[in-house]
């Protein structure tokens, strides 16, 4: 069988490979080399400085006894590394949109959608009510305290 005749034989076969070699190449070019790519994390977000109904509402266990509150970040990586580096934990500008950035957004809850989770103002009191409970009452923190 020569070279010709395998060709036409396997022509899609051949295609096919090749198709998907240079969609490797591609996107090794576009993800790894210029990290061209949109970043989608949690950023912190204030249910009692925002509006109330704005933070999404999450929990940190599987039983639900610490609640945490946060908005949906999407920026765009080639910026977030330019602000922060390779680690955002901790990063304030992570958190917000800045006006430098090239794409970015930030989305709060909408108490119309079903699968959200929005803090409410009860929610946001007992979580509260937990903070103060674990904080000692009688200042012991400051007494024992050397100056």
């Amino acid at each position: 069988m020569n070279i010709k005749q395998n060709f036409r034989n396997y022509f899609f076969f051949y295609t096919l490979v090749g198709a998907v070699f240079l969609a490797g190449v591609f996107s090794y070019g576009r993800f790894m080399i210029r990290r061209d790519y949109m970043v989608g994390y949690e950023g912190s977000c204030d249910p009692a400085v925002s509006d109330v109904n704005k933070c999404f509402q999450g929990c940190d266990d599987d039983a639900c006894t610490k609640v945490h509150y946060y908005s949906k970040m999407l920026k765009y990586a080639p910026d977030l590394r330019r602000e922060c580096g390779e680690d955002i934990t901790g990063c304030e500008s992570a958190n917000a949109c800045l006006s430098d950035d090239r794409q970015c957004s930030v989305t709060y809850c909408n108490p119309e959608v079903k699968e959200d989770t929005c803090a409410t103002e009860t929610d946001i009191q007992k979580n509260q009510d937990s903070i103060n409970e674990e904080l000692p009452q009688d200042n012991t923190l400051i007494n024992n305290v050397n100056l």
